[in-house]
């Protein structure tokens, strides 16, 4: 698990941590995932596409995720496996790929906390010689 959840006064924080900006992406919908339920109960029976554009790395994951959220909110759907490919695409940042995961079902997924947004409050997104790390605080 390349994520560990933090203590932030009424929201929940999570620092992410990847080899790569996409790993830091997966680890991110793990990360979130988790928040909602049992990640480990959501099983790979849908994909859907993704393609997301953002004027910053730091945007893009806060689309990314709050793109987790809608998701859910409006489809039902937890997701658990991406393949992301992120490219520079006209001075921002382009995001194609697709996600697997399952219909909500609630007598297999309890959830423990709802997320109401993705916020920009302590976001950080840094890179080093090591891969990619992050921090994003969830609006519960």
């Amino acid at each position: 698990m390349a994520y560990r959840f933090i203590e932030h006064t009424a929201d929940m924080g999570v620092e992410i941590e990847g080899t790569s900006f996409e790993s830091l992406l997966s680890e991110g919908l793990l990360a979130l995932t988790d928040t909602l339920t049992e990640v480990e109960r959501v099983n790979l029976e849908l994909e859907l596409p993704i393609d997301l554009i953002a004027p910053s790395r730091e945007d893009l994951l806060v689309e990314w995720l709050s793109e987790i959220v809608y998701l859910f909110e409006t489809k039902s759907v937890l997701l658990r496996q991406t393949d992301l490919e992120v490219e520079a695409e006209g001075g921002g940042w382009r995001l194609r790929g697709t996600v697997r995961g399952e219909r909500y079902d609630p007598d297999r997924h309890e959830i423990k906390t709802l997320i109401k947004a993705v916020t920009y409050h302590q976001l950080r997104v840094k890179s080093s010689t090591t891969g990619w790390s992050a921090r994003v605080i969830f609006d519960l």
